[in-house]
């Protein structure tokens, strides 16, 4: 809650940053783009605490069930278009899960994906739980390379 928080009052900074780096109207980004990105990451975390690993109920004969644990390392590439509001689709689900991630923001908007990793650093979400990859043009060759 406190990132988001954070990101509401930077508001006008990540606007600016999107506007510059993908062409995005400011306006637009300061009234829709980021609080829809502060929104979506006050809701996965308050969905953080609901992952319970209980059996569901199932509609047919299907055993339908929910785990307690991280899938482990998830890998998130950014596209240029929309830089705020898929950083924050693809983070916070997986911070929620307690995932490690590591990002690759698209080379054309990097700015705004930095300034969101900043933020979070700042009230201690990515503890030793995010990887950013910045100036690697070929991730393709990279993720081969592993």
């Amino acid at each position: 809650m406190k990132w988001a928080d954070l990101v509401d009052q930077n508001i006008e900074e990540i606007a600016a940053l999107d506007a510059i780096d993908a062409g995005k109207l400011y306006h637009w980004c300061k009234a829709v783009d980021i609080p829809a990105a502060a929104s979506t990451i006050r809701y996965y975390a308050g969905a953080a605490d609901k992952i319970h690993g209980e059996v569901l109920k199932a509609s047919r004969e299907f055993h339908a069930y929910t785990l307690l644990e991280p899938i482990g390392v998830v890998g998130h590439i950014i596209p240029w278009n929309f830089p705020s509001t898929m950083f924050v689709a693809k983070v916070s689900p997986s911070l929620a899960a307690g995932c490690t991630m590591v990002l690759k923001p698209a080379e054309q908007t990097p700015l705004s994906a930095l300034f969101y990793a900043h933020l979070a650093k700042l009230v201690c979400v990515f503890n030793k739980c995010f990887i950013f990859l910045s100036n690697v043009i070929d991730i393709g060759k990279l993720s081969t390379k592993v």
